[in-house]
């Protein structure tokens, strides 16, 4: 289920067919609404704004954080040939000996983690808690760390098995952590702002043992500076993420009144007794 208002707005692409268009307008007042109009614009409109001077400061950390990432690249720190040594080894521990476990495996995409408007929340926790075998990857970021759950993902895939794919919030292309249900494991990224604790029986993954020491001292200059930047623009982007919410909050009281929330409520049983429906489909 997707809900659909602004800034997130999802077009469906298969109305009626695979989708479902779930219109909650059709349980408000909307001569009272009107009567609140310009205020609900006005609103609107701050909404908005703020929103933009928060993904403009996301994409400025973005930046900023792939000028951390470029320091072990540029500098020639990183160790291609012992980083891929590490992958194989790694391959070898959790997949050897296993059966393949179907001929079509699934992966479902996902995201544990997020940026909201009390800064940046996991739920990493509740996915991985239960998990009998765990490799906690620990390094700097562009050590190899996303590249290594990448590579993970696909090999699971070419064996056989359903994978669950966690992505980053920041840049959602990359793949922070990946479970397998199939062999009980899960590969967890710890990674700046969710770093991720081990308990006993985790095993340590540290790419940083891939890095060959860089002594200059201005290289090590520019990432520390790069990686004060992404911070401060994430500092930013969560304070406008922040004030946007309670712009936002301020517009739903303008809607409360007249919305007729017996009838919504009775849409969502209706509507979850379709999604259990549809979950015995698939089964």
């Amino acid at each position: 289920m997707t809900v659909v208002t602004t800034p997130h707005v999802v077009d469906p692409k298969n109305p009626g067919a695979v989708d479902e268009i779930i219109h909650l307008g059709d349980h408000w007042n909307v001569q009272g609404l009107r009567s609140n109009k310009k205020e609900i614009l006005a609103c609107n409109k701050e909404v908005g704004r703020l929103f933009n001077r928060a993904y403009a400061y996301l994409a400025a950390a973005k930046i900023f954080l792939n000028e951390v990432k470029f320091y072990y690249a540029g500098t020639g720190a990183f160790n291609v040939g012992r980083f891929d040594r590490k992958v194989l080894e790694l391959v070898h521990e959790i997949f050897e000996g296993k059966e393949r476990q179907k001929d079509n495996p699934r992966a479902r995409h996902l995201f544990a983690t997020a940026i909201t408007p009390d800064g940046p929340v996991s739920h990493l926790g509740t996915i991985v808690d239960n998990i009998g075998k765990r490799y906690i990857i620990e390094g700097d970021d562009g050590t190899g760390k996303n590249t290594l759950v990448y590579r993970l993902m696909e090999v699971a895939m070419m064996r056989g098995f359903d994978v669950e794919v966690y992505h980053c919030s920041l840049e959602p292309e990359l793949i922070d952590h990946l479970v397998i249900p199939g062999l009980d494991t899960a590969i967890v990224n710890s990674v700046e702002p969710h770093d991720f604790r081990p308990r006993n029986g985790d095993v340590i993954i540290d790419t940083i043992e891939c890095v060959n020491p860089i002594i200059s001292e201005k290289y090590l200059a520019e990432r520390t500076t790069a990686r004060k930047m992404y911070r401060q623009c994430m500092e930013q982007a969560i304070l406008f993420i922040k004030q946007a919410k309670a712009e936002h909050d301020k517009m739903e009281k303008y809607y409360a009144p007249y919305m007729d929330f017996d009838a919504i409520n009775a849409r969502r049983e209706k509507t979850l007794a379709r999604i259990l429906d549809l979950a015995e489909e698939y089964k």
